[in-house]
């Protein structure tokens, strides 16, 4: 299976990510959400692994254009996927899933050296 990168294509952060790829050679599948949302397995999947609070972008104009209450709402997995699956914007971006399904949300350097040590 390829490396797998989840986002936007106008995201900062996974042009950056991007970037940091193709620099290095690596290749990768890239999804856009906004062409290809995110199934419900695909987003259980994610939360066997990581928290529900990390795949929620708060920063990000979707999340502040809910309403108060909706957000105040958002208070554990089952909430956090309904909101996911309706909004997919609203996932924190990018995600990348390495072949031995290594899981990463956002993009620094020094997180994606530390999930491909052999490019460095």
């Amino acid at each position: 299976m390829d490396t797998r990168l989840f986002g936007i294509t106008q995201c900062d952060q996974v042009r950056a990510a991007r970037r940091w790829l193709d620099a290095r050679g690596l290749s990768y599948v890239f999804v856009d959400f906004k062409k290809e949302a995110p199934t419900e397995f695909l987003l259980q999947q994610w939360l066997k692994h990581l928290p529900f609070d990390s795949l929620i972008n708060k920063r990000g104009r979707t999340w502040r254009t809910l309403p108060e209450d909706h957000r105040r709402q958002i208070i554990d997995q089952p909430s956090a996927l309904e909101l996911m699956l309706s909004q997919p914007l609203v996932i924190k971006r990018p995600v990348l899933v390495t072949p031995d399904d290594k899981l990463a949300v956002g993009f620094s350097d020094g997180l994606y050296t530390s999930l491909f040590p052999q490019v460095t």
